[in-house]
């Protein structure tokens, strides 16, 4: 049934919306009449809202094949995101410490949508524009996504992983939702999680929780980058140096507990990489 022509602002919103989320999740462009399936809605209602999101650049229909993309307006809008939290503005000078001493990236993750998002430093003077913002990087193959879930229920991993899906990345990703949530429970009870080769071949990155004033965890500080620049043997330098710079935006949060770390769980750690690395070479 077609829709009505006085619909209200609210539910027109909504159904925008559900346009921008069809597009992102889907592979490939889609035509108005693809989308008005997806959403059981009508073509003609469809073609307003594609026509007003365009205006925005919030969506691109090509002019030969109608097809529709998610618009470059979006890109303008999350770049503008960044660096206006509060804790952005703590952070910011943090993590340009940290990826100048550790001669490699430093991001600060937080939970949106179900993805980890990323506002990345690199080790040179940090400004707001020269931030990379990172979206859609999957919870389970990276390591703060491993933190973040720490601060949600077995049940709400288990619906998050459900919704997003545990597609693997490399061969290391972990697929399945058990040794997730054990890697989830490790990094909650240890203060750290690691990503060995998990989102990028040869690289490998630690995270370390950032509390609130209530001891909630809001957002992840990791770092990390090529393996032959991050050997193991300098892993637990790195973690002690992200674990101390979560705590300074913590406090600054009004975060008064303790955020300590279990180096020996690193051991056991680099351990089981060291004998699964040996296995795969033999």
């Amino acid at each position: 049934m077609e829709e009505q022509e006085d619909e209200s602002p609210i539910k027109s919103v909504r159904k925008a919306i559900d346009i921008l989320d069809a597009l992102s999740d889907a592979r490939r462009a889609l035509r108005v009449g693809e989308i008005a399936s997806k959403l059981n809605m009508s073509v003609s209602a469809v073609s307003r809202l594609i026509a007003t999101l365009s205006k925005g650049a919030l969506v691109h229909q090509d002019e030969e094949t109608g097809r529709c993309y998610l618009g470059l307006g979006l890109t303008v809008l999350g770049a503008n995101v960044l660096g206006r939290r509060a804790i952005d503005r703590i952070a910011m000078p943090i993590m340009d410490e940290l990826a100048n001493r550790i001669r490699g990236y430093v991001s600060l993750s937080r939970l949106s949508r179900g993805k980890v998002v990323l506002m990345r430093a690199l080790p040179s003077p940090l400004s707001q524009h020269g931030v990379n913002l990172v979206v859609a990087a999957p919870v389970h193959a990276c390591a703060p996504g491993k933190i973040l879930c720490g601060g949600l229920s077995t049940a709400e991993i288990h619906e998050l992983i459900k919704s997003q899906g545990m597609d693997p990345i490399t061969t290391h990703t972990i697929a399945q939702p058990a040794p997730f949530i054990a890697a989830v429970e490790a990094g909650r009870a240890d203060g750290f999680a690691i990503d060995d080769q998990e989102s990028a071949y040869k690289h490998r990155h630690v995270a370390c929780p950032i509390f609130d004033h209530n001891g909630n965890v809001v957002a992840a500080l990791s770092g990390g980058g090529a393996l032959v620049d991050f050997p193991w043997s300098e892993l637990p330098a790195l973690i002690q140096a992200l674990n101390h710079g979560s705590l300074r935006i913590s406090r600054e949060l009004g975060f008064v507990g303790e955020a300590n770390v279990n180096l020996e769980a690193f051991d056991e750690e680099r351990s089981e990489s060291s004998a699964l690395a040996n296995r795969e070479a033999s």
